[in-house]
């Protein structure tokens, strides 16, 4: 596949992995999990349930197979099919969500949700889709939707390794307002369905964007060709006192 000129998130963070990761990606062979698949439509419900029609088909069937799963598939390709209960359980989910002050107040001042985003960087041509741009504390901030089985201090932990910071930094440099917040709002998906929202600062944000300047810098020195990791072997060590018990 021919190296592209533009890079959403998701394809730089599969760049991150290595190339193979990005090759992947854009050969769409990398096949969504079930957990994605609620996930996705939570948001769905949550930001843009007008829409829900267009992208989802609930099948009332008790197995996915036969004749009547074979015809409903063939109707509803294109969409992802989901059952009944998975609508009820999301539903509920984002009841207990709006019960949340600070996520029930962001959702209220909201200017925009899944807004487009385009910018260029570094030569490359980025596009992203901002799941909310809202107002809180009278200061406009872009917001961040991910849902999660454990939505506290492990979260929290993931925050400072995962790729999250990478992507709330590239969409708040593709605006002009440099003040603007960035919060991710982390949604469990399990009882008891907890919600908690966390606020990026500075530092955390700064590093998200020197990993986005590097990899875009590693992307543009790229020549488009399969590599996986390195060939060499990779010695795993650690300090003493990491060690030792206690």
């Amino acid at each position: 596949m021919k190296k592209k000129d533009h890079l959403s998130y998701s394809a730089l963070s599969a760049f991150k992995k290595s190339p193979n990761h990005l090759l992947a990606y854009w050969n769409k062979t990398f096949k969504p999990t079930d957990a994605m698949k609620f996930g996705s439509l939570i948001h769905k419900l949550l930001l843009q349930p007008e829409t829900f029609s267009y992208e989802f088909a609930i099948f009332e069937g008790k197995t996915r197979r036969g004749k009547e799963w074979e015809a409903f598939s063939a109707l509803n390709e294109g969409k992802t099919i989901i059952k009944a209960q998975e609508v009820e359980d999301a539903n509920k989910i984002i009841q207990n969500a709006m019960k949340n002050k600070v996520f029930s107040e962001m959702i209220q001042n909201a200017t925009a949700v899944e807004k487009e985003l385009n910018w260029n960087h570094k030569g490359v041509k980025f596009k992203g889709y901002a799941d909310m741009i809202s107002k809180y504390n009278n200061k406009k901030c872009v917001i961040d939707i991910k849902t999660t089985t454990d939505a506290g201090k492990r979260f929290e932990r993931d925050l400072m390794y995962n790729d999250y910071k990478m992507q709330l930094a590239m969409y708040t440099e593709s605006f002009e307002d440099t003040e603007m917040d960035a919060y991710v709002v982390a949604i469990e998906t399990k009882l008891p369905f907890n919600v908690q929202v966390y606020k990026l600062n500075e530092t955390l944000l700064h590093k998200g964007c020197m990993d986005y300047e590097h990899y875009t810098t590693k992307y543009n020195e790229w020549d488009g060709k399969a590599e996986g990791y390195t060939e060499d072997i990779v010695e795993v060590y650690a300090k003493i006192e990491e060690i030792t018990p206690v």
